[in-house]
């Protein structure tokens, strides 16, 4: 029993640490920066600058959360952003644009690229804001692979992210160790939480059976009746991450060619 309550404690703890780092994370996201004209105004040339930046693939949203207008990716998309639009009360024909995603430097990248296409300013570009990547990655573009991405996601997510973070700007700041950990402390959760129910369903070899020399289960948790929920469970982390690394290399090799040119 004692046992049991250590091994619930244990999954508890790292249930915890996981979604305290998914909640630090989505805290702390958002990119914000100001454009001229108000909200009314700048509506149709901010969703033609997303659509242009993604390929068609974000719409107006009606639930705006309180912001004058909200522009999302559409669920297919392997961009994903959140654009939130605001007018300042106390500046007249000025909005507040709010750029979100599900990393800090794929933010950054967008919010470089919508401000430069809005305004018109010769910006410093969406690589070159980035300490993370190292000098020659800022001038030289290169791709990234999904037959890497994809094969190493299946290996362990963990690597996945690692590829994929590897000098790119769709990561920031602390984007790659919290990816890291977090799949590293979910792939040992749902692997301890699989093993253990596997190992229930286990057959008890009794004294007796093993004395007279008959048939007894062997022992090992994949011969065991749970053992196709321990397989499911190590799988469910790699499939998701599958998807999120598919979303990683478009989103890194389209920053690329934009870092080449911003024409469209």
């Amino acid at each position: 029993m004692n046992m049991q309550k250590r091994f619930k404690h244990k999954i508890l703890k790292t249930l915890f640490l996981f979604f305290f780092l998914s909640s630090i994370s989505s805290t702390y996201a958002g990119e914000v920066f100001e454009l001229e004209g108000d909200p009314g105004e700048n509506d149709t040339r901010l969703l033609s600058a997303l659509n242009r930046l993604t390929y068609d693939r974000v719409l107006s949203n009606q639930n705006t959360k309180g912001f004058a207008f909200r522009y999302t990716s559409k669920w297919y998309s392997p961009l994903q952003l959140d654009v939130f639009v605001l007018g300042l009360a106390k500046r007249e024909k000025m909005s507040l644009i709010r750029i979100e995603s599900s990393k800090k430097g794929t933010e950054r990248i967008f919010r470089n690229f919508l401000q430069e296409e809005l305004t018109k300013k010769e910006l410093t570009g969406g690589l070159t804001n980035y300490t993370d990547v190292s000098e020659d990655a800022k001038f030289e573009p290169y791709r990234k692979s999904y037959f890497w991405s994809e094969s190493l996601a299946i290996v362990h997510p963990a690597a996945s992210v690692f590829y994929n973070s590897y000098k790119s700007p769709v990561y920031g700041g602390s984007d790659r160790l919290k990816s890291m950990f977090g799949y590293i402390g979910l792939d040992l959760l749902l692997a301890g939480i699989g093993y253990y129910y596997a190992t229930t369903t286990m057959e008890k070899n009794s004294a007796l059976e093993s004395y007279f020399l008959k048939p007894t289960a062997s022992g090992n948790v994949m011969d065991s009746p749970g053992a196709p929920v321990f397989i499911g469970l190590l799988i469910l982390p790699r499939l998701y991450r599958m998807i999120g690394g598919w979303q990683d290399t478009y989103t890194h090799n389209r920053i690329m060619e934009i870092s080449v040119s911003k024409s469209f």
